[in-house]
């Protein structure tokens, strides 16, 4: 080899010490791996708190009817928004969406008011659920501890915010990655942030694991599954992903005509009580026409179970009952702004809708087509199907069915066309400048960081950069 292939071969080489970037990450893990440690540890036990209200609450009043007890529920957020608590209203997932795109100065009251006011809402039994709460938990506290370690850049702001929500969102539910999914995914109806993910997910982790060791690390759901995928159940796959996106269509546009007929006719604070006495009627109706273990009332996760049970036989007309009776009431509270959720009302909504398709077409399938619907129409009403997937699995630990519901969420988030249960859903990110969020940086290997509460990855400007941003 002569002198010239020898300086060109050299030329080529590229040094080894160009794969490592150690400035880029030690910053990185000094700021955000203790944050999200620190905002992980804190939602883990607000929400073992949040539980065991429920838990408390739930028992006071199982000695009232059921058609009765969401009454004091809807009084209570009645009351609280006379005296203008206005954060406890509807699901809380819309307003973590806001604070998400606008951070503001969030109190830490208003995690502890919402916590205390959902609690009672659920222990009443008002069909409304535990998770859109506690999104919005983790955003108060994850803005909350990023102003009090010194953070009150917006751009910073949005990361601790997702942090919060994917930490109280995996604890509740016990799926970390889902959780963490969630919050990256929900503030959009068709993109996502993904570059803060590490973070998120160790935020999101640590509060699941924190909620476990109280709670135990069982799945939200248990569930008996026996399904093999075959070419043949494709179609009804793809048929029952359709359905799904006609009633998540159904469900949005319900529940939102619903609060602008509240607003346009009712004081705000009576819209809780009148929408709380509307669902006890229904709630009245169904325990008349079923067992009464078949209830539209609270969570719903019990009754889902037992549908899924194979010794249990509840026809078509039971389970089409369950599925419209939950929707109403649902909607009913939800647009009233009684304090609570609507996730858990979609899984619901969805499993029945499962059931249906599974008990007309395959019966020896109808717990995993009860799943399949579960995933369907929650990805459609939140314009979530990426998180869904995810989380659909591991509440339910049903992971053989990847690849049935990725078809089936995929199938009804396209037929839904973005229609959402969330206001303040941006459709995509498009519109957001380079440092919406807190960049990350990876610094040529002369430039030297210095680190500073200012700047995520503050950089010597006057050097050369070459930089990927935290965009995917």
């Amino acid at each position: 080899m002569n002198k010239e292939e020898r300086q060109e071969s050299t030329a080529n080489v590229i040094p080894l010490r160009k794969l490592f970037h150690f400035s880029h990450f030690s910053h990185f893990y000094r700021l955000y791996v203790p944050a999200s440690l620190l905002i992980g540890i804190i939602c883990g036990l607000f929400m073992a708190i949040f539980q065991y209200l429920i838990d408390l609450t739930t028992g006071a009043f199982l000695v009232l009817p059921v058609y009765i007890a969401p009454l004091i529920g809807g009084a209570l957020s009645g009351i609280m928004i006379y005296f203008g608590r206005r954060e406890i209203e509807g699901s809380g997932i819309s307003k973590a969406i806001e604070l998400t795109h606008d951070p503001q100065e969030f109190k830490v009251s208003t995690a502890l008011t919402k916590m205390l006011t959902t609690s009672v809402s659920i222990g009443t039994g008002n069909p409304v659920g535990r998770e859109g709460p506690a999104v919005l938990i983790g955003a108060a506290l994850g803005n909350y501890i990023g102003r009090r370690i010194g953070y009150d850049d917006p751009s910073h702001l949005r990361v601790f915010i997702m942090m919060g929500s994917a930490a109280c969102t995996a604890g509740i539910y016990k799926a970390p990655l889902g959780g963490a999914l969630f919050a990256s995914e929900a503030p959009y109806k068709r993109d996502a942030r993904l570059g803060y993910f590490v973070p998120t997910v160790l935020a999101a982790i640590t509060s699941y694991i924190v909620f476990a060791i109280i709670y135990g690390i069982d799945s939200l759901l248990t569930l008996q599954i026996d399904f093999t995928l075959t070419l043949d159940i494709i179609p009804l796959i793809v048929l029952l992903g359709a359905f799904a996106g006609g009633i998540s269509i159904f469900f949005s546009v319900f529940l939102m005509a619903t609060r602008n007929f509240f607003k346009l006719k009712l004081p705000d604070w009576a819209d809780p009580v009148i929408g709380s006495l509307l669902a006890c009627a229904i709630l009245l109706l169904v325990s008349l026409l079923l067992d009464p273990q078949y209830t539209v009332a609270g969570l719903g996760y019990d009754v889902i179970e037992l549908i899924a049970s194979p010794s249990t036989s509840l026809p078509i007309t039971g389970l089409l009952l369950l599925m419209i009776g939950k929707l109403l009431a649902s909607s009913f509270v939800v647009a009233g702004r009684v304090s609570g959720g609507v996730l858990a009302s979609s899984i619901f909504v969805g499993a029945m809708l499962g059931a249906i398709f599974g008990h007309l077409f395959a019966p020896h399938y109808l717990a995993a087509f009860l799943v399949l619907g579960m995933g369907a129409v929650l990805a459609a009403t939140t314009n979530t199907p990426v998180a869904t997937t995810v989380l659909i699995l591991e509440i339910s630990h049903t992971f053989e069915l990847l690849i049935p519901v990725a078809i089936c969420i995929c199938v009804s988030y396209l037929f839904a066309g973005g229609t959402s249960l969330y206001e303040g859903q941006k459709v995509t990110r498009d519109d957001e400048d380079p440092g919406y969020f807190a960049r990350i940086n990876i610094q040529p290997q002369d430039v030297r960081l210095t680190p500073s509460r200012d700047d995520a990855n503050p950089m010597d400007h006057n050097a050369p950069q070459e930089s990927i941003s935290e965009e995917e």
